[in-house]
């Protein structure tokens, strides 16, 4: 009895072993013959160079240190020879009757297009969408800080809801209020506002307000002549306008020192893309020159002859130069291999099995490629669709040995 009693005992022992063993040998082989899939998609990324530079235009100030100035011109616009970019006037009171009186017609116009708007249903409802449009545009300045755009867009913004406002009551007493405010206008017109002058342009070009002394400094002919460290030693003047400056031609210019290694990347006959924040179009330049070189160093512009309204205020301002695109199927780095004909590609799982995808080599990061199919030898199309890699495969990343066919969990 006692000897049946220890062999059952023994056998107990023996099969919660076995079993024990065999329970660590499937964890074991899960644990590190598992694969990890990641998703193949169609990417897009860069190469770039930070600058950190100076814009440059040909730049002419308007001379005028009176305080009493009311601008005509926007940030931005162009101007014909001639125009009036600036009203003087002799005293506050003369300054704060002409304000007046651009606000009674501003008012007088938003009336006229509101006794309009009430008559047409359509035109009603036109204004709603504008309100949105215009709060739209008043956001996206705010986000980029474009603080002259955020100005206008909060003056349009301001005018059309008023517009709306006087639409959306009806026409009924907008006669009279016209009447009343073409009065007051003729009135305040006759009395005089004690303008004393007008500033014109000298010739065409494009308005801006902005003087900060580099406008006889940074000149697009002096930046031929400089060394990366005459450049470096360059400030501004003691310049000052109220009225502002004006920019000849279409071209701008953007200046910066680099290493000699970075210049060898670039080329003078080559286009080239520029990304400055605050400003939401990418910016098409070329090389302008670059200097010879000085202690490793040479100095870069850049030009561009578009958008010039939109870089009127930038001078000091970091950059980043595009200098390739890249676009192609992105697979994680470590999801590359080499098969046993020498050949790259990338092991994906199509159903339960695993098949291997050549690939060319596009972009390489230190986590991602950039990929496109590569040759594949098959007699079959069937076989070629099969073997060429696709947006939405599953790229194995961690698995072993992987074959055509191998069977995946």
């Amino acid at each position: 009895m006692k000897n049946t009693s220890l062999t059952t005992k023994l056998i107990t022992a023996a099969v919660f072993v076995a079993l024990t063993v065999y329970a660590i040998f499937l964890a074991w082989n899960y644990l590190t013959a598992s694969e990890t899939v990641s998703m193949v998609y169609s990417y897009r990324t860069e190469r770039t160079l930070a600058l950190d530079g100076v814009a440059v235009r040909d730049e002419t100030v308007i001379e005028c240190s009176d305080p009493l100035v009311e601008l005509t011109m926007t940030e931005g616009e162009r101007v014909a020879k001639g125009a009036s970019l600036a009203t003087v006037y002799s005293s506050s009171a003369a300054l704060a009757e002409a304000k007046e009186l651009d606000a009674l017609r501003e008012q007088l116009e938003q009336l006229y297009y509101a006794r309009n708007a009430s008559r047409d249903t359509e035109a009603a409802l036109r204004l709603d969408r504008e309100v949105e449009s215009d709060i739209i545009a008043l956001n996206a300045a705010l986000a980029n800080g474009n603080y002259t755009a955020l100005e206008s867009a909060a003056s349009a913004l301001k005018g059309t809801v008023l517009r709306r406002e006087y639409a959306y009551r009806g026409g009924v007493d907008l006669g009279g209020r016209i009447e009343a405010l073409e009065q007051q206008i003729e009135s305040a017109s006759g009395a005089g506002t004690g303008a004393s002058r007008k500033i014109t342009a000298p010739f065409s070009g494009t308005y801006s307000a902005a003087v900060d002394g580099w406008e006889n400094v940074l000149d697009p002919e002096l930046l031929r002549t400089l060394t990366p460290s005459e450049f470096e030693r360059l400030s501004p003047d003691s310049e000052y306008s109220t009225v502002g400056k004006l920019i000849r031609g279409d071209k701008w210019y953007y200046a910066a020192v680099v290493s000699e290694e970075d210049a060898r990347a670039l080329d003078v006959s080559e286009s080239y893309t520029l990304l400055i924040a605050g400003i939401d179009e990418p910016l098409p330049v070329s090389v302008y020159l670059l200097s010879k070189e000085e202690n490793g160093r040479r100095l870069l512009v850049l030009t561009g002859d578009r958008y010039l309204s939109q870089v009127t205020t930038l001078r000091a301002q970091g950059a980043e130069l595009v200098l390739e695109n890249y676009s192609g199927l992105r697979v994680p780095k470590n999801a590359l291999r080499i098969d046993e004909n020498g050949q790259t590609g990338v092991y994906c799982r199509i159903g339960r099995f695993a098949y291997f995808k050549p690939v060319e080599l596009i972009y390489q990061s230190e986590e991602y490629v950039l990929v496109e199919p590569g040759e594949i030898h098959a007699a079959r199309d069937g076989d070629v669709v099969l073997y060429t890699i696709r947006a939405g495969d599953e790229a194995i990343i961690t698995a072993s040995e992987l074959y055509n066919g191998k069977v995946i969990k």
